[in-house]
């Protein structure tokens, strides 16, 4: 677990909310791997879920695709940073999860189950 130097709310949009499926832990407990139809996807894909204790303590989950926008390099073990980005492996992208231009989807655990809120 990281702390972040700063910390922006979740700039992903979704009309309706996703229900996130074949959720599984990672050897950080921290990082969650799993399957979703993100918006203006036509089927669903890996995706990881990223998980931060904020200041007072509240934890927030964040939900972006494992692959690079970039060329779609995996990104599930790449580490996130206290920029609040992941950087891809294979060039050093960095990746907003918790950073300013980020398109991260805010994502709550409701009965055990993941879900991509509306927003």
């Amino acid at each position: 677990m990281i702390t972040l130097n700063k910390y922006y709310p979740a700039g992903g949009r979704t009309e309706q909310e996703i229900d996130v499926m074949d959720v599984k832990p990672t050897e950080r407990p921290d990082v969650f791997l799993a399957m979703a139809k993100l918006p203006y996807a036509s089927v669903e894909k890996p995706v990881v879920i990223y998980r931060q204790t904020l200041a007072d303590g509240e934890i927030e989950y964040r939900t972006v695709s494992a692959r690079c926008p970039h060329q779609g390099a995996d990104i599930s073990r790449d580490t996130l940073k206290a920029d609040g980005n992941v950087y891809c492996s294979l060039h050093g992208r960095p990746i907003c999860i918790f950073s300013e231009y980020n398109h991260a989807y805010l994502t709550v655990k409701r009965a055990g189950k993941f879900v991509i809120v509306k927003s």
